[in-house]
């Protein structure tokens, strides 16, 4: 047995003691207290989330739709994908939809399933489905009130290269155009 499956068999078979240290409106922060059979004990502080979507919105002339928004954990406007949490029981897809009219005003004729991958998984649970979106129309919905979203329509060798500059440092967004850059060019 390797050493990555043999710590998964190990944390399997321990004894977690759980306590919630606080629950957020998106999500909760837990600590685990984790009893090996060994009488080893780790604690590990964790942020459960419901996972989330981003999509690549691809217009008819070929560009992608970015969004450019303040967060306040980076203290900074950055250049993303749309994206957003997905609700209690929500389909992804459903999500990818709703998502791309609050924060781009569009609505896709077509949403294509790419993958997906998790955010931060030493401490994160957050999983994100990407979706591709063409077919492009308008047809928004109201977003979050603390949404103030300005868009950005570039080609895709105008993204590639901010990211090479560091002007796209959104990491969702940086996976996301790589992986789109992938799929387009096979």
């Amino acid at each position: 047995m390797s050493k990555s499956e043999t710590r998964a068999h190990l944390e399997k078979n321990a004894q977690v003691k759980r306590i919630e240290i606080h629950q957020g409106k998106l999500f909760k922060v837990v600590r685990d207290q984790i009893y090996y059979e060994n009488h080893l004990t780790k604690t590990f502080d964790l942020i459960l989330h419901p996972g989330a979507v981003a999509l690549i919105p691809v217009n008819d002339a070929g560009h992608l739709i970015l969004v450019k928004q303040w967060r306040r954990a980076a203290n900074q406007i950055l250049i993303e994908l749309p994206a957003g949490t997905l609700e209690k029981g929500e389909d992804p897809q459903v999500c990818a939809d709703r998502e791309l009219r609050e924060e781009t005003g569009f609505k896709a004729s077509e949403i294509t399933p790419l993958g997906g991958f998790y955010s931060a998984p030493g401490v994160f649970s957050e999983y994100l489905y990407l979706y591709l979106a063409r077919g492009l129309s308008y047809d928004p919905l109201v977003g979050d009130d603390s949404e103030e979203i300005d868009l950005l329509e570039i080609p895709l060798n105008q993204a590639l290269e901010m990211i090479h500059q560091g002007k796209i440092i959104d990491a969702k967004t940086v996976a996301g155009l790589l992986w789109y850059n992938q799929w387009v060019n096979k």
